[in-house]
């Protein structure tokens, strides 16, 4: 049997079909909200499934007759990279090409143009909308999200557009024009719901808890939940179809070990049924999981070395004991001068992304990379 290419496990982009472990509570939770036009956002670390789950969402969504859209923001600096965005999302959706040529001509200045390309494979003839912003200034693209944004009315009866990392919104620097933007588009599409999801928690909150945004009270929050036990009975069912032995003590201690991460919790399986392992315990668990962490070594001390002292020895701690950070037994055994100095790393850190979003407050901090995390243990081990 070539375990490689039967391999039950994927990691590194969303997955779906039989690799997605369903989520039907939080399905139908979305589904019942999004069908009521209450507009949602979805909070929750990164690489724990959120584009999966919105792709099996879309699943079901289209089934009932929905449009669905998913643009991805995550990379966006600026209004032209949002707009070029939208308008990549929305090209590759099968059979909207005639119909996006027409009303895109209606922004300003866009001039799409349909072309007509060989499939190198094929030898048949394919279509492609190119569309180029270059030309368009400031004023043109903000022209061009508004226009874009009220033709997606026409998509459909019934509209979903994601915006995947939608706190990134909030880092451009237009005084909360796209914020309100949208916020506009709330209430004139009457046949469009969105679903925001994000993962760093303080943006977001400041985006929705804040009278002063326009975002203020706009969305019903729901946190991405963690699996369960079933996560854990659903891998070891993985593992047995290709006559693996895992208990699920093993899972859970690979969970607890990458912060309960899907992705990781997968990349470590996919590595090992790799391998050919007939048996796994906490050790091969371990073994695989250090050599994946040591692989990424270059990024990590790079990521390193561009950080404060302070940054580095705050990072450590947080790594190595995860919660009461700031006992001052802690603070001594780790270098850190005072507790508002730790306090001030952590802060640093959580703008920078490094850290997720739990209050100082806690004296718990969770990682935006549980693999940094691990990687951090196994170097500077305490």
């Amino acid at each position: 049997m070539n375990k490689l290419t039967e391999n039950p496990f994927k990691f590194g982009n969303p997955v779906s079909g039989d690799y997605y472990f369903p989520r039907p509570e939080l399905t139908n939770t979305v589904r019942q909200f999004l069908s009521n036009r209450i507009h949602v956002v979805l909070m929750g670390p990164r690489r724990f499934g959120k584009t999966s789950f919105v792709l099996d969402l879309f699943d079901h969504l289209e089934r009932e007759g929905y449009t669905c859209i998913l643009v991805d923001i995550f990379n966006v600096t600026s209004h032209r990279d949002f707009l070029q965005q939208f308008l990549r999302s929305l090209r590759k959706k099968q059979g909207f090409k005639s119909r996006l040529t027409n009303w895109l001509k209606k922004i300003r200045n866009l001039n799409p143009q349909l072309k007509l390309e060989i499939d190198p494979n094929s030898g048949s003839f394919t279509s492609s909308l190119g569309m180029s912003l270059g030309r368009l200034n400031d004023e043109d693209v903000r022209a061009g999200i508004q226009d874009l944004l009220e033709e997606l009315t026409y998509l459909g009866d019934r509209v979903i557009v994601v915006l995947d990392e939608f706190q990134q919104i909030s880092l451009l620097e237009d005084k909360g024009w796209l914020e309100a933007t949208v916020r506009t588009h709330f209430q004139r599409l009457t046949n469009v719901s969105f679903l925001f999801t994000g993962s760093r928690k303080g943006l977001i909150s400041e985006m929705l808890n804040d009278p002063s945004r326009p975002l203020y009270r706009s969305c019903q929050t729901i946190e991405f939940p963690s699996f369960g036990l079933d996560f854990s009975d659903w891998i070891v069912s993985r593992f047995q179809r290709v006559g693996v032995k895992c208990s699920r003590e093993a899972v859970n201690h690979l969970r607890f070990l990458v912060q309960d991460t899907p992705n990781y919790v997968q990349m470590v399986c996919f590595h090992l049924v790799a391998l050919a392992r007939t048996a796994i315990d906490n050790m091969g668990i371990e073994e695989v999981l250090n050599s994946v962490a040591k692989q990424n070594a270059y990024a990590y001390q790079t990521l390193l070395t561009s950080l404060t002292l302070a940054q580095q020895r705050a990072l450590r701690l947080a790594a190595n004991e995860m919660h009461s950070l700031f006992q001052k037994e802690l603070l001594i055994k780790y270098e850190i001068s005072s507790a508002p100095a730790l306090h001030n790393s952590i802060k640093s850190l959580k703008q920078k992304g490094i850290l997720d979003e739990e209050g100082t407050t806690k004296g718990k901090v969770l990682f935006d990379d549980s693999l940094f995390a691990y990687w951090l243990r196994i170097s500077f081990p305490t």
